[in-house]
């Protein structure tokens, strides 16, 4: 049985190697997303045809990992001072409260983007693009935010090459 002391040293020594290995593995992500950005023309579309974004893989020596760019991100909520809130309820139309619920501001009804661009279809019909559009979450540039992945867990071996692209 080790000692207490020998126990929370090696504790210790783990947490500090997973700190810096989560570092590095933060930095490898965002080359791989600027790679990934520089291949844009090269992305397929998402493997769910239900969701919307792109797909490229970074390839190893020996596995080539997905890089998902999910489309641009819709807001969770917004403040009701904010400069978007017109042009939202004026997408929307009488279909607002469908979709936010007020709090101190708004925030949205629904779990997540699919759910929420799939009512937008079905209650706006030809409208739901430009309400979409209007209930983009943006950075403050004005610039839409979307979310980017990389699937570790997913890595295709390269030997073979089904469903790789080839190398660029």
């Amino acid at each position: 049985m080790n000692s207490i002391a020998t126990l929370v040293d090696r504790g210790l020594a783990i947490m500090a190697t997973q700190t810096e290995l989560a570092a590095e593995l933060r930095q490898i992500a965002a080359e791989l997303e600027q790679h990934g950005l520089a291949h844009a023309r090269e992305h397929e579309t998402l493997a769910d045809a239900q969701r919307a974004g792109r797909r490229w893989f970074a390839r190893g020596t020996t596995a080539a990992v997905p890089l998902i760019f999910t489309a641009d991100k819709l807001i969770g909520s917004f403040d009701a001072a904010s400069p978007q809130r017109p042009a939202i309820e004026l997408a929307a139309g009488p279909h607002f409260a469908a979709f936010f619920k007020p709090v101190t501001g708004f925030e949205s009804l629904h779990k997540d983007g699919q759910t929420f661009r799939v009512r937008a279809q079905n209650l706006l019909g030809d409208r739901a693009p430009t309400f979409i559009t209007a209930c983009l979450a943006r950075d403050k540039n004005g610039l839409a935010k979307s979310d980017f992945k990389i699937l570790w867990t997913d890595a295709k071996p390269i030997a073979g090459g089904a469903g790789v692209p080839p190398a660029s």
